[in-house]
């Protein structure tokens, strides 16, 4: 009965957040209880592969293992230089892993600038296997353009590259120099 007579005693403004609030917390008490109830009984794992190409993890570690020999591969994709080089820009780079592609864009206005359809997107970045290291040129594309380069702009690379085993990582840098005229 106490309770029954609290809740009469509040005013409408009480009753109103206490009858949103209750349901909203039996809610996500009834939500994180099946979550336990369901992870417990293992629902849903066979719907996933293994992590880490199938092979299973240790069960555990020997107490005198070191953590860093289970540390993830190194994937990197650096810019080693972005420049204007006469009526092109070129950008040079190298990575580290197992490398599936790269893929770089031209930006105008900053790191956050947008891309501008001044260059020709048919020319993809080259790639040396052997060296680690690619190369993408921005050359002017044929026809009629939107957008034309100022050669008082702020342009920026950006490259993306995406790894074997699904991981992606990229860099920008600024493009160095001066563009064309139009």
């Amino acid at each position: 009965m106490r309770l029954v007579d609290w809740y009469l005693s509040l005013n409408l403004g009480q009753k109103i957040v206490v009858g949103i609030a209750v349901p909203a917390l039996l809610f996500v008490f009834a939500y994180l209880a099946s979550l336990l109830i369901l992870s417990a009984a293992g629902a849903g794992r066979e719907d996933y592969p293994a992590q880490g190409g199938g092979t299973p993890a240790p069960a555990s570690l020997r107490p005198d293992a070191s953590a860093s020999a289970f540390s993830a591969p190194n994937f990197s994709l650096k810019i080693k230089s972005a420049r204007w080089e006469g009526d092109r820009a070129v950008v040079e780079g190298t990575w580290q892993g197992d490398l599936s592609s790269v893929h770089c864009d031209l930006l105008e206005g900053g790191r956050a600038g947008s891309a501008i359809d001044w260059w020709d997107r048919s020319l993809a970045a080259k790639t040396s296997f052997a060296r680690r290291a690619f190369s993408q040129e921005f050359v002017r594309a044929g026809g009629d353009v939107e957008d034309r380069t100022d050669p008082k702009g702020d342009y920026w690379a950006t490259c993306w590259a995406q790894f074997s085993e699904g991981t992606a990582t990229g860099d920008d840098a600024p493009v160095k120099g001066k563009p064309p005229a139009g």
